[in-house]
């Protein structure tokens, strides 16, 4: 994504669209020094399969891709996406929002673009008792809280430690001592504890918590903006660059982060609405 001047939208000379900086492989910034960065300047330059869906759908909106108005990446977070949508600083976010019922009185979602569980990361070897208080951090306010309160026997108790976006609740988990669990949206999880010292120690619960489908996130007063992204949506689902792009994020080695989810696009837990040339079927996360 390059940059455009503040103030532009996709009535005017540009569109800006809202990402997360930690939520591989939806959106991420990647490390400064990885030659996926690109430029070291500091600017926030986002990639992932999110990033590369929203600009599939801006080139089938405006017919291709040399006639896409310049697009501005906005950083944005499970606490602030809300607020920059209503306030006008972003048109459309483009990441791992979980459609629910209260979000829908709100805003406009997409048709599902991603479809999703919840797990819990655990310190410490499988088998092994849980220690009494178990302290488990997450996104205050999130679906993955809902679903972690929600569940009526996880077979221990615990305390639900709620932070503010996905980057603080990762930072807490490993490095807080006082934080035996992460609960969160399964890939993210996967993906934010794959490779290095994340990976020593850590296991998943063999439990799953709800399923749920993810969308753009649009306001509810440009109607024709949102019939535009789901058509656009729909063709890109049932086209030949779907399933590459389901290989490319889910599949493959993620860029600058040395490792992959290695998820399978032909098993029927991951159903790849592309391949199948079907656009009522988005993507199931595997086990």
């Amino acid at each position: 994504m390059t940059s455009s001047p503040a103030g532009t939208t996709h009535h005017g000379a540009g569109i800006r669209i809202g990402f997360q900086r930690n939520t591989p492989p939806f959106s991420y910034a990647p490390p400064a020094e990885s030659p996926a960065a690109g430029r070291a300047d500091g600017e926030f330059r986002p990639i992932g399969y999110s990033v590369d869906l929203a600009r599939l759908v801006l080139a089938r909106i405006h017919g291709g891709d040399h006639l896409v108005p310049p697009v501005e990446a906005v950083e944005v977070t499970s606490t602030t996406r809300e607020g920059l949508l209503s306030a006008g600083r972003i048109d459309i976010e483009c990441g791992s929002t979980t459609i629910t019922e209260a979000r829908s009185q709100r805003y406009a979602f997409s048709r599902p673009v991603f479809r999703t569980s919840h797990r819990i990361a655990l310190k410490g070897r499988p088998g092994v008792p849980l220690a009494p208080g178990l302290r488990v951090v997450g996104i205050e306010g999130s679906t993955s809280q809902a679903a972690l309160e929600g569940h009526p026997d996880l077979g221990f108790a615990y305390t639900f430690v709620g932070v503010p976006s996905i980057g603080a609740a990762r930072d807490a988990f490993l490095h807080d001592d006082r934080i035996g669990a992460l609960v969160a949206d399964e890939v993210i999880l996967r993906s934010l504890l794959r490779g290095g010292a994340a990976a020593a120690g850590v296991h998943l619960l063999d439990v799953r918590l709800g399923g749920e489908d993810y969308g753009f996130l649009l306001r509810k007063d440009e109607p024709e903006f949102l019939r535009a992204v789901d058509t656009a949506l729909e063709e890109v689902f049932a086209s030949d660059a779907y399933p590459e792009l389901v290989r490319s994020w889910f599949c493959a080695e993620l860029p600058g982060l040395g490792f992959g989810l290695e998820m399978d696009p032909e098993d029927d837990s991951f159903v790849s609405a592309g391949s199948r040339r079907n656009a009522d079927q988005v993507p199931v996360t595997s086990g």
